[in-house]
């Protein structure tokens, strides 16, 4: 009996030796599996920490950028309206030049048809000059004649503005006034069969001019234009009225003392009487 009993006590404790044993070992593996879990849960729980400071650090970040994004919006609109204010402007400046350009370009066509209305009062005091001239003595008629042509076809051209037009045409008309009131001596080639190469002239304004020989036996007397504008000629073979006329030369280009000249006069082609 009593080796029964030690065999099952020996029995018993190898069990329970065994069974503490595996107890042993079992604890040790959840002590490391806890160890090893509280190391998971410190690496999530920092892990989490990191997240929360991330999306801390995103909100941060995101409301600047909404900051940011509503101040640039603010800006664009303020500029988006500046533009169309500044569009807006320019269209009416553009509807106020196109208004200056076409006004500017009515006065331009009023200013072409003043020009035009201006031109056409030169060529027609150079119409009516010309046909003064055509009524003068040749001596006097030659330069202006030519003169009022060629401003009459430049301006029939339109070669030369308004203000040399002008310019040019009151120069003529001073020297149509200024042989008006001279009297003029000069050579003059024969204007009658009687007389034969050159002969004396004399001029005395625009109402009188003779040619006589160098005698002073014969001369002609100018007594007007025909309709083609030569001049007429009138034979003059009294020897006094030719030697009055030589003296009233010499008188005039210092040759012989003055005095009082009674010149003959002939009637003036186109006019009543005499002077």
């Amino acid at each position: 009996m009593p080796r029964n009993k030690t065999a099952i006590f020996s029995k018993f404790l190898c069990s329970f030796w065994i069974l503490t044993g595996i107890a042993n070992g079992e604890i040790a593996d959840i002590d490391n599996e806890i160890l090893r879990l509280r190391k998971e849960l410190t690496q999530v729980g920092q892990e989490r920490l990191k997240v929360k400071e991330d999306a801390a650090k995103d909100r941060m970040e995101f409301a600047s950028y909404q900051e940011r994004t509503a101040s640039r919006k603010a800006l664009l609109v303020a500029e988006t309206d500046s533009i169309k204010k500044t569009a807006h402007s320019l269209e009416i400046k553009r509807d106020s030049l196109g208004a200056y350009a076409g006004d500017l370009e009515s006065q331009k066509k009023r200013y072409e048809l003043l020009k035009d209305h201006f031109r056409d009062r030169i060529i027609a005091a150079c119409t009516t000059l010309i046909g003064v001239a055509e009524r003068s003595p040749p001596a006097g008629a030659k330069q202006t004649l030519g003169a009022l042509s060629f401003l009459l076809n430049d301006c029939i051209a339109k070669s030369i503005d308004n203000v040399e037009g002008l310019h040019r045409l009151v120069q003529i008309i001073q020297n149509m006034e200024e042989y008006t009131g001279t009297i003029q001596t000069g050579q003059e080639t024969s204007v009658t069969p009687q007389l034969r190469g050159g002969a004396l002239m004399l001029r005395v304004g625009a109402v009188f001019e003779a040619v006589v020989d160098e005698d002073g036996k014969i001369g002609a007397l100018w007594k007007g234009n025909d309709s083609l504008g030569q001049p007429i000629w009138l034979p003059l073979s009294d020897a006094q009225s030719c030697s009055m006329i030589l003296k009233a030369i010499n008188i005039r280009e210092s040759k012989a003392l003055p005095e009082f000249m009674a010149l003959p006069y002939p009637p003036i082609q186109g006019r009543k009487g005499n002077r």
